[in-house]
């Protein structure tokens, strides 16, 4: 098994929104890579150490593939060992609440489900966890590029490219027209590629600068859940755990699927969050204050997927 640590690239993606508090700031994201498709991974799985040939860890791999989607969708969550549990979520068609008891007579759930969701759980016992600041803790970071995504026109169609700067050329070409000295930078421009797509070398320093630089602090988001009903926080779309840095003026979105009979709670520094019912899902959301701020869910008590 390799014992080097590949790093993991971090890129600086400037906040565009003029009505944002955050206006101008940059934030970090992952510089994610080409998908590795399921024969890359079973390759991968053999180099480290596998008894296994490839064929049998593929055919695990796709046996896999068949069963968990099968069992999740009769309710059945999986658990994969340490690395997590897959479920089940349904997601609500808008405007369609149930008014009453009379209007379930006969009622088709197709009219009321929008969608059901495969949502992963990463595992989150002390061995094994997989959360946010501990998962953190297994990744080696590397600062990469300034990334900008812009509309460019390629044989006659405009498209939205990634545009792609080293962060040490930006560092050197802002030295150099503020009348700083230092030597030159070498490394290219990632130049135009498609969103996620691949980056420039990202050269060096031609000398060590003195001093260090300035600039503001992204606020962290403590989360505690009690009950035993389900809570998720999302930014973007994907979810975040307790620990995790999030820009602020950000949105911060919550989805608390309670104990039954009961109402979830949702308090902000203290100060109560308006949760909506969406036919026992309940939703809201936040902007993410200046400072680090402390979110309190309480999901009631039945039983459901362990997502502390």
């Amino acid at each position: 098994m390799a014992n080097e640590r590949i790093a993991l690239g971090i890129n600086l993606r400037k906040n565009k929104n003029s009505t944002s508090t955050a206006f101008g700031k940059y934030y970090p994201e992952v510089d994610v890579q080409k998908t590795l498709s399921l024969r890359g991974f079973a390759e991968h799985m053999v180099m480290h150490g596998s008894i296994y040939g490839r064929s049998i860890v593929e055919g695990v791999l796709l046996q896999i593939c068949d069963c968990l989607p099968e069992l999740v969708a009769q309710g059945v969550p999986v658990q994969l060992g340490s690395l997590g549990t897959f479920y089940p979520t349904a997601e609500v068609k808008e405007k369609a609440a149930v008014l009453n008891i009379q209007a379930m007579d006969g009622l088709n759930p197709n009219d009321i489900v929008k969608a059901i969701h495969i949502r992963f759980l990463p595992d989150s016992t002390k061995l094994d966890n997989l959360c946010g600041p501990q998962f953190k803790n297994r990744c080696v970071l590397e600062l990469r590029n300034i990334v900008d995504t812009q509309e460019v026109t390629v044989n006659g169609k405009t498209k939205k490219m990634q545009i792609l700067k080293p962060i040490a050329t930006a560092v050197a070409e802002w030295k150099e027209a503020n009348g700083e000295g230092g030597g030159t930078t070498g490394g290219n421009q990632g130049g135009t590629s498609p969103d996620n797509g691949s980056s420039g070398d990202g050269g060096s320093t031609g000398s060590p600068q003195g001093g260090s630089g300035s600039g503001s602090t992204i606020p962290t988001l403590t989360i505690s859940k009690t009950g035993t009903g389900t809570a998720t926080v999302k930014v973007g779309g994907n979810a975040v755990s307790s620990g995790s840095q999030i820009g602020a003026g950000t949105e911060v979105a919550i989805e608390v699927t309670p104990a039954s009979g009961q109402v979830p709670t949702a308090t902000l520094n203290g100060t109560s969050v308006s949760l909506t019912n969406n036919e026992g899902t309940y939703t809201g959301t936040f902007e993410m204050p200046a400072d680090n701020a402390t979110l309190v869910i309480n999901s009631g008590a039945s039983a459901g997927p362990d997502d502390n």
